[in-house]
């Protein structure tokens, strides 16, 4: 079959070897879980694409092989091919036809998809915010290995094609519940309403005051379950809270 759509929460994605531009994502919905061969032309090319994610992805190809178990992929700028990772729009938040609103209380009774939720900033502090180096073609964290700089997820070198950003730990809070979660990026670019260049211009005293200045912050927020995650979405991975914060947006 040719021209197959999918919708559904992604499980796990990974690089099917260290040399070559193939990767593997697993999508989950209520029927079952396929996996998915990612074929590109070069590097991954669909930005941050993350355990707990919703995505949509079409022009899927299936085929049964010589043991009858049904593979599927997928070819980069093929005729039919989108690849669309709703947990990061950015009019998730603002598109009532995307979404209905849930409480914090409501996540654990639902964690296979990407939640919207109004919140307040209940807590956050300077041991919980780092500033790790991104790819900027996935997203991920850049670790420092003897001869240069490495994608930790496409695992390629990237000494020019990486910049600072913002890793986020924080509590959020409604009249339902308190929940720890994580943030990355532009998103806790949104939390902070500061850029990371900005914030590290600061004199140390000055971060923490700034800080502690966004406590009880109203925010609409898009979060989804990385409980399932195996692979190194971001620094200290293992150490990640199980909730991800995909999108904010202050509310006025």
């Amino acid at each position: 079959m040719v021209g197959v759509s999918l919708f559904g929460t992604v499980t796990s994605v990974c690089k099917v070897s260290a040399s070559g531009t193939t990767f593997y994502l697993e999508i989950e919905d209520v029927t079952g879980v396929a996996l998915t061969k990612l074929n590109f032309i070069g590097h991954w090319s669909l930005g941050r694409v993350g355990v707990g994610h919703m995505v949509y992805i079409s022009g899927l190809t299936c085929t049964l092989n010589k043991t009858n178990i049904l593979e599927v992929s997928w070819r980069e700028k093929e005729t039919g091919s989108l690849f669309v990772n709703l947990s990061l729009l950015p009019a998730l938040l603002n598109s009532t036809c995307l979404h209905t609103l849930s409480l914090l209380s409501d996540l654990p009774h639902s964690a296979n998809r990407t939640h919207i939720c109004h919140v307040r900033l209940d807590h956050i502090d300077c041991n919980s915010l780092k500033l790790p180096l991104f790819h900027n073609l996935c997203g991920h964290v850049v670790n420092e290995q003897p001869d240069g700089l490495y994608c930790s997820f496409c695992e390629v070198a990237c000494q020019n094609g990486c910049t600072h950003g913002f890793q986020l730990h924080l509590t959020i809070a409604d009249d339902s519940e308190k929940v720890f979660a994580w943030c990355l990026g532009q998103t806790a670019v949104e939390f902070l309403q500061i850029s990371p260049d900005e914030y590290m211009e600061l004199p140390e005293d000055d971060q923490a005051m700034y800080l502690f200045t966004l406590q009880n912050e109203s925010f609409t927020v898009a979060i989804a379950n990385t409980s399932k995650r195996v692979d190194k979405y971001a620094e200290n991975d293992k150490a990640l809270p199980a909730w991800e914060i995909t999108r904010a947006q202050k509310c006025e």
